[in-house]
């Protein structure tokens, strides 16, 4: 096989020198002794304990140290149990501090806070983050270097105090809630205080955020000794009723199931769930798709989008949506060795139905963690049909390597899909190669990945479209401190052209400048332009198989801008636009988006947000169309105006930090304009079509909406 891609950079060289200072380290103590969690710092325990203070200011102005005003102290302990924090905020006008209430899991409100990061294995793989407000309010996630899981909920105490000093917290972590190692090893630990009134972030262990890689960067927490694993068991029965309406007639289906979650050791973790009902998930943001690929929804199944973050390695490998027919039961284990092999398995069975037979589908990977938050690792999909029409197997392994002065990141992933059908098996591949340096205030990521015409991860991944090159370059410059103009402002530079694998014929070229950057009111602006200077080559709008009827785009040539208000006041407001002109058949496109918000009290807020786009003379494949009771062999495609409006508002009230009431209205319309039918030539332009009347033209116009509604009424105890 000939792969035609270049790699287009040469691999940097990894270095060997540490670039942080020295990290903080606590000595953390055992106690006899529990503290009462009432937010009051006076229990005996914390008297002897020494304080984890000096804490380093990492946003907006990296490295100036607290406040003298606003001084920060936490005490540490822990038990056979739960590892304890008695953390004092000092604050020199205690009725200023903001303490908004919000939802659990709720970063976005105005509120001050204190966070803890522990990575009990210390190697930068999984952190898990506790946050509590200065209103009480619960925030916890996992973290990895895919992203923050905020699905995740652990079961811990705490409780806050606003005093004469400013606010104080008592937090117990229970040990079952956290995987960590049985050989008495350090633990890497950060914390966090964010003093919202000021908009800063502050740190233990300095942070310095010319490294992208805060997780390098937390400090020690040394002395946790002799502590084994509690048995960590859970279930979860639930019932479910329905009232289904329909043409007048009304029923009442019902479920019944049960969730079960289990601590194999310190280390891993078993997830089942029987008959799920995911009725209460909220509902999906559903459009008129007029594009030759799939919608790709977010999930919101909790099953799914906790614990997952190993499977997230593999990119569009795994799409939990298509566990979704009829599922009968799910199983996933995971968790991490003490010597850093992680391990993620998960298996789910659908029902037989009228269009699927049924099936298992099973997701497996190993990853080892290396040195400097590096990983290599081995990912599994597969399907089985119990029909033996078709299975699917795709095969993945990638490659994260950072130098060990945290400045640079190598990527590599490879994968193979095998379809396979009774009497033959359809192969494909995909790779991908990038370069980034992640660090300092100039910037660059260098890239290049291909996929061949038979890699197909579908069955159970997502990919919109497979056959293609991409190779591209990112550049950049971010001021990370604030200067006399700006808080901070952000430039890039983004360049990536577009080839198919096959014959490299050339799809596009894309070139796109972006700059972001917040005043000293923080008022947040963005502005960007794209410019596609050679007409694109679309292989995919007319629906041929073999590719060989590209319909050719307009060259084009975007504007847009985007403005937010600063949200600790009680209005803030988000506006946004774009402009885009494409010169072939004189098409142009206007959006728009404006999101006003209103904070009544530090209780009750709501959100409204209208989102307009016009799109005129645009282009578009017609499907299963006759001209004059003729069916014609060329592909069709119309010339038409399209309009989307969506309408969403929102709203909650917080009861306190434990019941909040929230809803969500929202309504989409669609419409189609068909002004003209065209054929497609072979040189991919459009040539009329000749004795075809306005009313064979608007019969095929659309008109969609949709209405959704979500209210909810949830109680943490």
């Amino acid at each position: 096989m000939k792969i035609k891609f270049i790699l287009p950079f040469i691999l940097l060289p990894f270095l060997a020198v540490s670039q942080f200072a020295q990290k903080k380290v606590y000595d953390i103590k055992k106690t006899n002794i529990k503290p009462k969690i009432d937010g009051v710092i006076n229990d005996l325990v914390w008297k002897n304990l020494k304080s984890a203070n000096n804490f380093t200011q990492f946003k907006p102005n990296n490295g100036l140290l607290e406040r003298p005003t606003h001084k920060t102290e936490v005490k540490i302990c822990y038990d056979n149990q739960n590892i304890y924090f008695g953390l004092i905020a000092y604050d020199n006008a205690p009725d200023s501090i903001l303490k908004e209430l919000g939802k659990r899991d709720d970063d976005r409100k105005n509120y001050d806070l204190f966070g803890i990061i522990l990575d009990p294995f210390n190697n930068t793989q999984v952190e898990y983050n506790f946050i509590i407000t200065a209103s009480g309010v619960q925030i916890d996630k996992k973290m990895s270097k895919d992203g923050g899981d905020k699905s995740w909920n652990a079961v811990w105490k705490s409780a806050v105090d606003i005093n004469d000093r400013g606010w104080s917290a008592e937090i117990a972590i229970p040990l079952s809630q956290i995987r960590f190692p049985d050989n008495n090893q350090p633990w890497a630990l950060n914390m966090t205080r964010n003093i919202r009134r000021y908009r800063e972030e502050y740190s233990w262990n300095p942070i310095d955020v010319k490294f992208e890689n805060y997780a390098l960067q937390s400090g020690i927490l040394d002395g946790i000794k002799n502590v084994d694993s509690p048995i960590r068991l859970s279930f979860m029965p639930y019932a479910s009723i329905y009232a289904d309406s329909y043409d007048g007639e009304t029923n009442f289906p019902y479920n019944y199931g049960m969730d079960l979650k289990y601590g194999i050791n310190e280390s891993f973790t078993l997830d089942m769930t029987l008959i799920p009902d995911f009725g209460q998930v909220a509902s999906d943001a559903m459009v008129l798709n007029l594009s030759p690929f799939e919608v790709k929804y977010e999930e919101n199944r909790q099953f799914f989008n906790e614990g997952i973050e190993l499977f997230n390695k593999g990119g569009e490998m795994f799409y939990s949506r298509r566990l979704e027919n009829d599922l009968i039961n799910a199983t996933k284990i995971t968790g991490r060795t003490k010597n850093g092999l992680g391990i993620a398995a998960l298996n789910a069975i659908t029902n037989k139905t009228e269009e699927n037979p049924l099936t298992n589908y099973n997701v497996f990977i190993i990853d080892k963690a290396l040195e400097n938050s590096s990983s290599i690792s081995l990912m599994n999909t597969n399907m089985i049909n119990t029909n033996n029409s078709k299975d699917a197997n795709v095969t993945g392994l990638f490659a994260r390597i950072n130098n060990t002065k945290n400045t640079h990141v190598f990527d590599a992933k490879f994968k193979m899909s095998n379809e396979l059908y009774i009497d033959s098996t359809i192969s494909g591949f995909s790779g991908q190669l990038s370069a980034t340096k992640n660090s300092g205030n100039y910037r660059y990521k260098l890239y290049t990945f291909f996929e061949d015409e038979n890699y197909n991860p579908n069955d159970l991944g997502f990919l919109y479209s497979n056959n293609e090159i991409m190779n591209g370059i990112d550049i950049g410059y971010e001021q990370l401190n604030e200067n006399d103009k700006f808080i901070f402002s952000k430039y890039y530079l983004f360049i990536k052209h577009q080839s198919l694998f096959t014959d490299n014929k050339f799809v596009n070229l894309e070139i796109e400048g972006e700059t972001k950057f917040m005043l000293k009111n923080y008022l947040f602006l963005m502005f960007k332009t794209i410019i596609n200077p050679y007409e694109i080559n679309d292989y995919y709008e007319a629906r041929t198989d073999d590719l060989n009827s590209p319909v050719t785009r307009s060259k084009k040539y975007r504007l847009s801008g985007y403005l937010s208000s600063d949200y600790r006041n009680k209005f803030a407001l988000d506006f946004g636009g774009g402009i885009v002109h494409e010169p072939l058949y004189s098409a142009r496109e206007f959006r728009w988006r404006i999101s006003p918000r209103f904070r009544f009290n530090d209780k009750i807020s709501m959100k409204y947000v209208l989102s307009v786009r016009d799109r005129y003379n645009e282009i578009g494949y017609v499907d299963d169309i006759a001209i004059n009771d003729e069916e014609l062999a060329e592909p069709i495609l119309s010339l038409r105006n399209t309009y989307m409006i969506t309408n969403v508002l929102s709203g909650e009230y917080i009861i306190n930090n434990k019941i909040d009431f929230s809803f969500k209205l929202r309504y989409h319309i669609d419409q189609v304009e068909n002004l003209e039918y065209q054929r497609l030539q072979n040189n991919g332009y459009l040539t009329p079509i000749d004795g075809l009347s306005i009313t064979d033209v608007s019969s095929y116009d659309i008109n969609y909406s949709t209405w959704t509604s979500d209210i909810g009424l949830s109680w943490w105890f």
